[in-house]
């Protein structure tokens, strides 16, 4: 079992990745640009297509599971379950990733709780999941297996942080 002080990954082989553009500091971010933002981060819940055991909140994904983008919707950085024929526009169908990269993850709450819904420090559904290459502006860890043991690991008693650094 890797040794883990605080997030730090620190099993051989894994590694983590980050927005297609980069990571910039939080108050810098905006949506849609592929960046992560900077920062020091707690966690909202865990997901995914089943409890690994976590001590998070945990909901599991399925075909009416979103992630709510736009910036206009009243639950905007939101999860919303809706199997309604919902449009796909400025929201993600948390399905679409459950077979890998959302097989587990967690919300972080980077814009979460008094959220800006555009410009500066703007931005929905950065996680922390699996993932081999860039993301749209999650933090991504390519090992199943790491990240499961992080999210058993993940205790909300302990205020789990995670950090981001530019």
């Amino acid at each position: 079992m890797p040794v883990r002080v605080g997030w730090k990954v620190s099993a051989a082989g894994v590694g983590s990745v980050f927005g297609s553009d980069g990571v910039v500091a939080a108050s810098q971010r905006r949506q849609g640009t592929g960046t992560t933002p900077a920062g020091t981060f707690g966690v909202v819940h865990a997901f995914g297509t089943g409890n690994p055991g976590t001590k998070l909140s945990y909901r599991t994904i399925n075909a009416c599971s979103w992630w709510i983008e736009d910036p206009v919707a009243r639950d905007y950085n939101r999860w919303r379950q809706d199997c309604s024929a919902l449009s796909k526009r400025d929201n993600e169908h948390m399905a679409d990733y459950a077979g890998s990269q959302y097989r587990q993850g967690v919300v972080l709450d980077y814009n979460y709780y008094s959220p800006v819904r555009r410009g500066a420090g703007s931005g929905a559904g950065i996680f922390l999941h699996y993932a081999t290459r860039y993301t749209g502006g999650c933090v991504g860890i390519n090992s199943h297996s790491e990240l499961t043991a992080t999210l058993r690991w993940l205790d909300p008693a302990q205020n789990p942080r995670i950090v981001i650094k530019a």
